[in-house]
């Protein structure tokens, strides 16, 4: 891989289950953000199955509670469950998420770039891992999260530091409508 420089970086995604990416527009992204080379697929950046969440957790829907809303509702209940039975936990989640950071960035050398494509839940998990947020600060990040959206760590002698959260200015002005949020 190489950065936008030339020098050597990384890139790696997760499957997300929302929005299936082909290996054809992750090798496109990742060339338009500098990258060249394979790339690398690592599970842990993979998103939660929201489908199973919203079985799993969501009250009947009653006509007066948004997807959204449910979603929300099923995230929490998740969040608060410490064994549920047939799925993994929220904390082996979070947990996995922050252990896939912590192994990218050790790869990385000083100054060096890399590139994740992966989904909200998982991002949601991370950023407020840094932001020492509680369970329903997740959640909340969770809820405005938009698709192609971009996120920026940095990895540096005092630790991982939240830059940018689903900055999305690249949908501005005419590009507004190809903005979404599921």
């Amino acid at each position: 891989m190489s950065t936008l420089d030339g020098s050597p970086g990384s890139a790696a995604w997760g499957r997300g289950f929302r929005v299936r990416p082909s290996s054809v527009r992750r090798l496109i992204a990742a060339e338009a953000a500098g990258f060249h080379g394979p790339l690398h697929r690592d599970a842990r950046w993979n998103e939660y199955d929201h489908l199973a969440l919203l079985d799993r957790y969501a009250p009947p829907p009653d006509g007066e509670r948004s997807v959204q809303d449910l979603l929300d509702h099923a995230l929490a209940a998740w969040m608060r469950e410490p064994d549920p039975a047939g799925g993994g936990t929220w904390t082996a989640f979070a947990e996995g998420a922050r252990a896939a950071l912590a192994e990218l960035s050790a790869t990385l050398g000083r100054g060096r770039d890399a590139v994740v494509f992966t989904s909200a839940g998982l991002l949601a998990a991370v950023c407020g891992a840094l932001l020492s947020l509680p369970d329903e600060g997740v959640v909340a990040l969770n809820r405005v999260a938009v698709n192609a959206s971009v996120t920026t760590l940095a990895v540096g002698g005092s630790g991982t530091t939240l830059l940018t959260f689903d900055e999305h200015a690249h949908f501005a002005g005419d590009r507004r409508r190809m903005l979404t949020y599921r």
